[in-house]
């Protein structure tokens, strides 16, 4: 199957992910029980369920003192991670990722708490079953998978919670998609305005926006990484995963896609391997610009390092933001 064309449509997505799930190369990637984060500030977003809340769990047994960005299982959620990690140092902050103004105010609190965070994993993501918006108008997807980090990490920058340089580096690690593969150039006259798309092709637009966020991610490298001796930025896909994310989907599909997820899919514990590797592997300090597709070194579609689509991706989310009330 031509690779931009396995995420046309969601049924085409859905047997992508099957077959990798299925027929995983095997990895050298491993940590062992050495690599820890005593002492180290994580912030992970969309925490409260599913990859994000395997992912926090996992850093949380391996000392980190974490922080769960989320808008719902407050507190119930942080509770459980601290039993499951037998690590009480976890706190909950809330933040609706859709609202600028939830994220401003989030980024507020951290600084008046003079927190600085060590690792941050940018994991909250959502798939409506069709095209959706915002209450700000912006096409939900876009609002959440995309515009929510690009706020989110030059905030952190500009109150200096997330610090470059600094040592040792922050590590800011960005949960993405192969679905980014999918074929559909980049439209800055229409940039974060509501599509019109079916739950047949929610796949492929949340694979576009996920495009959207890898060339920021690489945008975002050229501009504060200094090749690994400012910041540590990484990018990965989980795979297949059996989370919450299909939570949106029409009522008629979703038993069946439970199902299908529940046979074939990995669990939110298998798919957290290349973030907790991230966050933890000491072979990483001072590196930068890793992309893994689950285990797997890749390289991102070319698009993605174009330096020109970054110059503009960020521009245009800059100008976005501006006009809505949120100038950085």
């Amino acid at each position: 199957m031509n690779q931009n064309k396995k995420f046309d449509s969601t049924f085409k997505a859905t047997l992508t992910g099957i077959k990798d799930v299925l027929f995983p190369p095997k990895t050298d990637k491993t940590l062992n029980n050495q690599d820890r984060l005593d002492g180290k500030t994580c912030l992970v977003t969309g925490s409260n369920t599913g990859l994000g809340f395997a992912i926090a769990t996992e850093l949380a047994k391996r000392g980190g003192r974490i922080i769960m960005a989320v808008r719902s299982g407050i507190p119930q959620k942080g509770t459980e991670i601290q039993q499951l990690s037998g690590n009480s140092n976890v706190q909950m902050e809330f933040v609706e990722l859709s609202e600028l103004q939830s994220i401003k105010d989030l980024v507020l609190r951290l600084a008046e708490q003079q927190i600085v965070i060590d690792i941050l994993v940018c994991n909250a993501g959502v798939v409506p079953a069709g095209s959706k918006q915002a209450k700000n108008g912006l096409d939900l997807m876009f609002a959440v998978n995309y515009l929510s980090t690009f706020y989110l990490v030059n905030l952190l920058l500009q109150h200096q919670i997330i610090q470059a340089p600094h040592t040792p580096q922050a590590r800011l690690i960005f949960v993405s998609s192969e679905s980014h593969r999918v074929d559909l150039p980049i439209d800055y006259t229409t940039f974060g305005q509501p599509i019109s798309y079916s739950a047949a092709k929610v796949v492929k637009f949340y694979g576009y926006y996920k495009l959207i966020l890898n060339i920021f991610i690489e945008e975002l490298n050229r501009r504060y990484a200094n090749n690994g001796k400012n910041l540590s930025i990484f990018t990965l896909c989980p795979g297949a995963v059996h989370s919450n994310i299909s939570r949106n989907s029409p009522q008629l599909l979703k038993p069946i896609l439970w199902l299908v997820f529940k046979i074939f899919f990995q669990t939110p514990l298998q798919a957290s391997r290349p973030a907790v590797y991230f966050a933890c592997s000491p072979k990483l300090e001072g590196q930068t610009g890793h992309y893994l597709h689950m285990m797997q070194d890749k390289k991102m579609a070319a698009v993605s390092y174009d330096a020109e689509h970054g110059q503009k991706v960020w521009a245009a989310s800059e100008q976005l933001l501006a006009n809505l009330g949120f100038k950085l």
